[in-house]
């Protein structure tokens, strides 16, 4: 059985770049909600592969930039490479 870690982390990058990423390393969308939080909403979306599972968040507005907030419960390798396609310092 391997590892999992949590890790969360904003990024400066497009929401659709993060999506694709995550379905390109084989991760599905289970599911897609809009909740508000502190007078805001966001878009959230649930990605899963096997016991991994990474939740995005996008606010939803006009506030700019729009900084997408991943988290990630996963193995290390996965967590890696994430963070090599989306080119992050994870």
């Amino acid at each position: 059985m391997m590892e999992l870690r949590a890790r969360s982390i904003a990024v400066l990058i497009p929401v659709e770049r993060v999506t694709s990423c995550l379905l390109e390393l084989g991760f599905a969308l289970e599911d897609e909600a809009v909740t508000v939080s502190d007078g805001r909403f966001w878009r959230k979306m649930l990605f899963t592969k096997g016991s991994e599972c990474i939740s995005v968040s996008e606010e939803i507005g006009d506030a700019y930039p729009r900084d997408p907030v991943i988290s990630i419960y996963a193995s290390d390798d996965t967590i890696s490479r994430i963070g090599e396609v989306l080119r992050l310092d994870l």
